[in-house]
């Protein structure tokens, strides 16, 4: 009688280690958190919150509402050391692979002026992306996806931080809090862009893969390449840029016409239609962001 109980710490453990989804995961806590199980989700999020940098964002984020419910300073200054954890989390690991990256061009660098054989690499590279490297454009395409993951969580965190910073009603802090909604909106805008034009991108080799297939040359099978960006990583990478995006928008379009042209003028636009729009995008997406924007 023994036997079971000895494995079953095992195979919680083996449970455990399985690999996760940690969007449909997030996304399960946020529904958590708005049907009343704020605990629930605090639990789920804080157990997993080592697991990627988007279940640190989650538990981040219900310590942040947790702060703005109770305007308590301990649980304020939690949630914002929680904050700034996710922003590092995120930002170290951007740096380590641009560290990677720049050290891998430079000794690519300074092998091909050493053997002289640039040219040669140059052409040899144009043969191997046109002929195959399937599995380097898939390494490349995640990561891409990655990158832009990381950076709106931390532009999601700036807006959360300058928030807290507000709260605190001194001129410093107001100082502060508008620097940051800078950043923010900077790292939100050109996020946007940069998933539109993955999208379009996307969608372009998707036509004339199409096209391809149904009219393959003769002699040649149509090509069967897979693309690197995933559409449905991108739609909800989508969704999840349009959230902080439409606010942005929505909110300084109700901003009193005497004083919009000042904040137009720091950088901030207010499209309210815009605004609108985005948010519907993200309100459709599978992002953990979703069930806020509907």
């Amino acid at each position: 009688m023994a036997a079971p109980a000895d494995t079953a710490p095992g195979s919680q453990e083996e449970a455990k280690t399985e690999p996760i989804n940690d969007a449909e995961l997030a996304l399960e806590g946020i529904n958590m958190l708005l049907n009343n199980g704020f605990r629930e989700s605090d639990e789920l999020f804080r157990t997993y919150r080592n697991h990627s940098p988007l279940m640190s964002f989650g538990a981040s984020f219900v310590s942040f509402l947790n702060a703005m419910m109770t305007f308590e300073e301990e649980k304020m200054h939690m949630a914002s050391e929680d904050l700034k954890a996710t922003e590092k989390l995120c930002e170290a690991e951007n740096a380590g692979v641009l560290k990677t990256l720049k050290n891998k061009i430079k000794r690519s660098v300074s092998h091909l002026h050493a053997c002289g054989r640039i040219q040669r690499a140059v052409r040899l590279s144009r043969v191997a992306c046109c002929s195959g490297g399937q599995g380097d454009a898939h390494r490349s395409g995640a990561a891409a996806l990655d990158r832009l993951q990381r950076q709106i969580i931390i532009a999601d965190c700036q807006v959360y931080l300058a928030v807290l910073s507000f709260i605190k009603q001194e001129l410093s802090s107001y100082i502060k809090g508008g620097w940051t909604l800078r950043k923010a909106w900077k790292m939100y805008n050109k996020c946007y862009s940069d998933i539109t034009h993955l999208q379009e991108g996307s969608r372009i080799r998707a036509s004339r893969a199409a096209v391809s297939s149904r009219s393959p040359s003769p002699g040649r099978s149509p090509s069967q390449k897979a693309d690197p960006v995933s559409p449905e990583a991108l739609d909800r990478l989508k969704g999840s840029v349009s959230f902080g995006y439409g606010l942005f928008h929505l909110c300084i379009s109700m901003v009193p016409p005497h004083l919009l042209k000042i904040v137009n003028l720091l950088g901030f636009p207010g499209d309210r239609l815009q605004g609108l729009s985005a948010l519907t995008c993200a309100s459709e997406s599978k992002d953990m962001k979703a069930p806020l924007a509907t």
